[in-house]
């Protein structure tokens, strides 16, 4: 007798758990193509290689916290502003498809989930779930002229600093815009090279880190996020340094060879706790988390 009155309680306790595994299966029928052609291209380029891991990431949050229950259905002057917010990612998506514009579909992806969680759960509720869509963002792919925009300040700043530092230091180092040029090699400061895929990699992992943490003094927040950009671009500034070491002393065989991709991951990972640091000094000032 006391399991059917708790029958009721627990499909409501469950309701929006039940309801993201509906949303998951219409999700994956709309989105399931379209991953597995950025599967097979987009995806696979450098600047794009974090996309996977965010997604993974903002499905674990947005299944956390429709778990935790406390949504309830959104009013009728809801519905019909999630609809039409649904209805433009939609639009989106079918011109990206049908244009092949990878920043219209992929970009989609937070139109509709804001769409499809202010119609179920009106804005309060979608506004739980700002996390989540925030991170969605981290899926859009760029284009690659805006990503050639974007990068080449960073590249010039990066080929500049690495060769008058080195140049002061006593190395035969040089620089002609983005090309290095190191006793008798020259070196080019690629998209890759210049930060931008560390900036966004330490952005990201950041932002995690801080809603994670869930600290309540803005101060040390702004400060954390404050210092992300300059820690990856130095932090970029020296690999590249490095790499130019390498080439001059034992070729440029040796630069572009495992010890490429091994003096970015150590360089991400010294960024990465040199942000651990910054938010520990942060919070000693402005006060820890409750």
């Amino acid at each position: 007798m006391a399991i059917a009155p708790s029958l009721p309680a627990a499909l409501q306790r469950n309701t929006a758990a039940l309801t993201a595994g509906l949303i998951g299966v219409g999700w994956l029928a709309l989105y399931g193509p379209l991953y597995v052609e950025f599967s097979q291209h987009a995806w696979r380029r450098e600047e794009n290689g974090h996309i996977p891991f965010m997604m993974a990431i903002a499905i674990a949050i947005a299944w956390s916290r429709l778990r935790s229950g406390g949504f309830s259905m959104g009013s009728a002057g809801a519905l019909s502003g999630g609809l039409a917010v649904l209805c433009c990612g939609l639009g989106f998506y079918a011109v990206g498809r049908a244009g092949e514009i990878d920043i219209l579909s992929s970009s989609s992806q937070t139109v509709v989930a804001a769409g499809v969680a202010i119609a179920l759960f009106g804005v309060r509720g979608a506004a739980r779930l700002w996390f989540p869509l925030f991170l969605s963002l981290y899926l859009i792919i760029w284009p690659g002229w805006l990503i050639d925009e974007a990068t080449a300040p960073l590249k010039l700043f990066v080929s500049s600093t690495v060769s008058t530092s080195l140049y002061a230091m006593g190395w035969p180092v040089a620089h002609s815009g983005a090309i290095i040029a190191v006793g008798q090699y020259e070196l080019l400061v690629a998209d890759a090279c210049s930060g931008l895929n560390s900036l966004i990699a330490l952005t990201a992992v950041g932002a995690v880190y801080l809603y994670a943490l869930k600290r309540t003094s803005i101060v040390a927040n702004a400060v954390v996020v404050a210092s992300l950009v300059p820690i990856a671009i130095m932090a970029n500034v020296v690999r590249v340094g490095l790499l130019v070491l390498v080439t001059h002393y034992f070729g440029y065989d040796a630069g572009q060879s495992f010890l490429h991709e091994t003096a970015g991951l150590l360089m991400f990972a010294i960024a990465l706790g040199l942000v651990f640091a910054i938010d520990s000094a942060a919070g000693l000032f402005w006060g820890r988390k409750p």
